[in-house]
C-alpha cells in the first residue's frame, strides 16, 4: 500500500516539476543559455533542500514563445 502511495508522489511529481536537464533538454538551448534564464528571473527555481526543480508549465510556455521570441530578438538568425 505505501509503496503505491509513493509510486503517485512519484507521477504527481513528475508531471508538476522538472530537473535542471528535463529543463534543459525540453527547451533545447545550452547549460549557459537556461542559466541565464534563470538568473535573470526569466525562469523560476524551487529549492528544497540541494534539489532544484522548475515547473514543468512554465518551461513549456516558454517553450512555446521561443520561436516568437528567437524572431524578435534575432531576426538576424534562420531557424
Amino acid at each position: 500500500m505505501a509503496i503505491q502511495k509513493y509510486e503517485k508522489q512519484l507521477e504527481v511529481l513528475n508531471d508538476l516539476f522538472l530537473s535542471t536537464q528535463e529543463a534543459i533538454d525540453q527547451l533545447g538551448v545550452s547549460k549557459q543559455c537556461f542559466h541565464s534564464l534563470v538568473a535573470r528571473g526569466k525562469i523560476q527555481k524551487i529549492r528544497k533542500g540541494s534539489a532544484v526543480l522548475y515547473y514543468a508549465d512554465e518551461i513549456n510556455e516558454r517553450k512555446h514563445q521561443q520561436p516568437s521570441l528567437r524572431q524578435k530578438y534575432r531576426p538576424f538568425q534562420e531557424g
